[in-house]
């Protein structure tokens, strides 16, 4: 064993001794010279601590490229995509604008039926012949034998979007109205 660690070890023997019996600690009696000397002790153990580190090569550590995020379906993003389909002003497009009519028509139907407190049958009546709504233009976006109001006609054709945008738009908004404003 080398030199420094059997004081080292026998100076920790005496302290837990010292500890544990008073006897023995009041025996040791250090004066101010013995206590400086501990301390110039600690201070060059420091300082030789300090002069190795400061010989040591520091690595870094490569990170790497960070993870990028999967990006997550947006809900609804289907629809809306259906919906600028339907109403843009490409030709053809009857089966995509009957089937979102259809989808919007089974909402409203809910809606009715939650709101009037009625069975599912009498709520697609009312869908079906417009009296599900005080609005003429959503209640003509169900409704196949009524026409769209002349104030939305003329929009229409100024605007140049379609009738079935009007009516699809006043359908989703009064739905809206019925379910509360809950979207």
């Amino acid at each position: 064993m080398r030199p420094l660690a059997i004081v080292g070890v026998a100076a920790v023997a005496v302290g837990v001794l010292a500890a544990l019996d008073r006897g023995i600690a009041a025996a040791i009696s250090p004066t101010s010279a013995v206590v400086t000397l501990i301390g110039v002790l600690g201070v060059v153990q420091g300082v030789r601590y300090a002069n190795a580190r400061r010989d040591r090569r520091r690595l870094l550590t490569d990170p790497g490229e960070p993870e990028r995020r999967a990006p997550a379906a947006v809900p609804g993003t289907d629809l809306d995509e259906r919906i600028a389909r339907v109403v843009s002003p490409a030709p053809g497009g009857y089966r995509d604008r009957r089937d979102l009519r259809d989808r919007i028509r089974e909402v409203a139907v809910d809606a009715v039926a939650r709101d009037r407190n009625c069975p599912p049958e009498a709520a697609a009546a009312a869908v079906d012949d417009g009296t599900w709504t005080d609005d003429p233009t959503a209640a003509a976006f169900f409704d196949t034998r009524s026409g769209y109001p002349v104030r939305v006609r003329l929009s229409a054709g100024i605007r140049g979007r379609s009738n079935y945008w009007y009516g699809l738009r006043a359908a989703v908004d009064e739905i809206e109205r019925i379910e509360g404003g809950a979207g």
